[in-house]
């Protein structure tokens, strides 16, 4: 990955994170795997991460799912395997399929954002960033157009 790329995306997941902080609530209550459940020890430093930026805390990685939990209608079952022993979540695994499809697309909404939008210029009705949500509409797979 350029160093450009990687900036990008960088800026791209943290105006997310500052989107997120502003409308989500006690990263600490959160119960989608980004921050401790109430009454847990807190997550370790995420690890197994392919698109997004690797020095990421666990609360910053805990909103971003969440807002991806949001834009697509799912829970972290979707992306994510559960232990059936201890009924908690193996984020690192790359065992679902959905998980490799999730890095493809967030590298897509990285393209679209960093590299096409610009070329529209200064046209102010192409300055807002595409997200999940943008086509996925709340739903696990983008509603067909009519």
């Amino acid at each position: 990955m350029t160093w450009r790329r990687a900036a990008a995306l960088t800026t791209g997941v943290l105006l997310l994170g500052i989107a997120l902080d502003a409308s989500s609530q006690d990263p600490s209550r959160d119960s989608s795997g980004g921050g401790a459940v109430e009454g847990s020890a807190p997550l370790s430093k995420p690890v197994n991460l392919k698109v997004l930026p690797k020095d990421l805390s666990a609360e910053q990685i805990g909103r971003i799912m969440k807002r991806f939990e949001t834009d697509l209608g799912v829970k972290c079952s979707h992306c994510h395997v559960e232990d059936s022993v201890t009924q908690k979540f193996n984020y690192a695994s790359d065992e679902n399929p959905a998980k490799s499809t999730a890095r493809l697309m967030i590298t897509m909404l990285a393209d679209i954002n960093d590299k096409y939008l610009p070329l529209l210029g200064g046209d102010r009705r192409y300055a807002a960033q595409v997200t999940c949500g943008s086509c996925h509409q709340g739903q696990s797979s983008p509603p067909a157009f009519e």
